[in-house]
């Protein structure tokens, strides 16, 4: 998907990812956030649908970085680092 003319992915989104890429779960992504589950599955799906891949593997125990979700959660949490140290 062609993104030049878009605007950029919502913060919310990245935290949302970044949360579950370190729990390992919407659910515990949800609680760390104090949002839903819900708001959780639809901020990833926002992102998936937005990247155009996944970006989890999704199973009854949780969730699972994909090759390409590892890499975007590298530069995440590169992103979050920076900021956090200014």
């Amino acid at each position: 998907m062609d993104h030049s003319s878009d605007a950029m992915l919502p913060l919310e989104t990245l935290r949302a990812f970044d949360a579950a890429a370190r729990t390992g779960s919407f659910s515990a992504a949800a609680e760390k956030l104090n949002i839903t589950h819900g708001a959780v599955s639809r901020q990833i799906a926002k992102l998936e649908d937005w990247l155009g891949l996944k970006v989890f593997d999704r199973g009854a125990r949780g969730v699972s970085l994909t090759i390409e979700g590892n890499r975007l959660h590298l530069r995440t949490t590169e992103a979050f680092a920076l900021i956090s140290s200014n």
